[in-house]
C-alpha cells in the first residue's frame, strides 16, 4: 500500500471553487481502480492550508491516477489558486495494523 501526504499552501484563504474543485476531485478518484482513500481537507488553524491524504493499492494505481481525464481540469483549476507550497510525500507501507 502506498500513502501520499502532504500540504498545498495557497495565497488566500480556501474559496468555495476550490472547495468545488477538491470535491470534484476527491468523487472522480475515489471510483478509480487501487484508490483506497483520497481526501483534501482545509487546515482548521490555517485557512491557507490544504492537507492531502491518500492510499493506493498500487504504484500502478497511483501512476493511472495521473493520466485520468479529470487530472487536467484539476490541475487548471489549481493553477488559480495561487499555490505558494506543496510538501507531499509518498510512503510505501510494508505493514500496518489497526488502531483502537
Amino acid at each position: 500500500m502506498l500513502i501520499i501526504a502532504g500540504t498545498i499552501r495557497i495565497e488566500k484563504p480556501v474559496t468555495e471553487e476550490v472547495l468545488e474543485a477538491c470535491r470534484n476531485m476527491m468523487e472522480a478518484t475515489h471510483q478509480e481502480d487501487g484508490c483506497i482513500d483520497y481526501v483534501f481537507s482545509v487546515d482548521p488553524i490555517d485557512p491557507k492550508v490544504l492537507h492531502v491524504f491518500e492510499r493506493w493499492e498500487t504504484q500502478e494505481a497511483l501512476d493511472d491516477h495521473f493520466l485520468t481525464s479529470h487530472m487536467t481540469p484539476f490541475r487548471e483549476a489549481m493553477a488559480n489558486w495561487g499555490v505558494n507550497d506543496m510538501d507531499i510525500l509518498k510512503f510505501d507501507v510494508g505493514s500496518f495494523e489497526r488502531m483502537r
